[in-house]
């Protein structure tokens, strides 16, 4: 399965006179191409951060970061313009922030065109596509005010596709949507995966989100701690949650399992074989 984000090692910090914040703390990333995956975490816990490293709009303090290939850290100024043109589209949480609102729909799409190279006629070729894919061909005409919510999310989402990016990255996409719309676009982007053959990242708190994607990553304390695979229900998904181990050996056990287990303080560790098992320190130690 080749990798289309590969992430080491990324620390970011925020500095703000004396104050320092630090956003991300070693963490470790890898998405497959065409994969859907969604990243999850408290607010702070450097999603956003992570997000926009990726679309090349922040720099990590350190780390690596290669997204098809390229390394983005390394990125000149020419070939930032070019990553943003060919290889990333970014997907705003507000969709009024990637559009123009004296722009219609058909024209909005067709901006991130100009200078590309492509002729008119395939510009309007490749907007009327995208408009027949998220089911807005009749609103091609209308400009972002004149949309729904959800219509607004949904032509954010066609501008950001309009240079077939091979990475689609989305800050929280349903958070100002409905329910019917949010489950509308996650749909879409579903769809658009399959027929477009992109890798989408997204961002989210909804669990409605996390259960329509093919792998759910947390994020805490500014790195990766655990991974989901959703193949049945709630219940088999958590119990078979993979737990992201640091290269100091430490990992970070779910909180549905601490709660569980009634896990707090001091832990019991012992090996079985091939195994370890984690349980209460006051728990009687099973016999050799």
């Amino acid at each position: 399965m080749t990798e289309i984000v590969e992430c080491t090692g990324l620390y970011h910090i925020y500095k703000t006179g004396t104050l320092e914040v630090v956003a991300l703390q070693g963490l470790d990333l890898k998405v497959a191409e065409a994969e859907m995956v969604a990243v999850v975490g408290r607010s702070g816990s450097g999603k956003t951060t992570l997000m926009n490293i990726l679309a090349a709009l922040e720099t990590p303090s350190a780390g690596q970061a290669r997204v098809a290939g390229i390394d983005i850290v390394a990125l000149s100024a020419r070939a930032r313009l070019e990553y943003h043109r060919r290889v990333v589209g970014y997907v705003w949480q507000n969709a009024r922030a990637s559009l123009v609102a004296e722009l219609t729909a058909a024209e909005n799409i067709q901006l991130p065109l100009l200078g590309t190279g492509l002729a008119r006629g395939e510009r309007l070729s490749r907007t009327d596509s995208l408009l027949a894919m998220l089911k807005m061909g009749d609103r091609a005409d209308l400009r972002p005010a004149s949309l729904s919510a959800g219509e607004q999310q949904r032509l954010a989402v066609a501008v950001a596709l309009a240079n077939l990016p091979r990475l689609l990255l989305a800050d929280e996409p349903t958070a100002e949507l409905d329910r019917a719309a949010a489950g509308r676009l996650l749909q879409d982007l579903a769809r658009l995966r399959e027929e477009l053959g992109i890798t989408v990242l997204l961002v989210t708190h909804d669990p409605l989100v996390e259960r329509n994607v093919d792998r759910v990553v947390r994020i805490r304390d500014g790195r990766t701690s655990t991974e989901t695979r959703w193949s049945g229900s709630a219940d088999e998904a958590v119990a078979n949650e993979l737990v992201i181990m640091d290269r100091a050996g430490r990992i970070q056990i779910p909180g549905v399992h601490l709660e569980a287990l009634r896990l707090k303080d001091r832990v019991r560790i012992r090996r079985q074989g091939d195994r370890l098992v984690i349980s209460r320190h006051d728990d009687e130690e099973e016999p050799e």
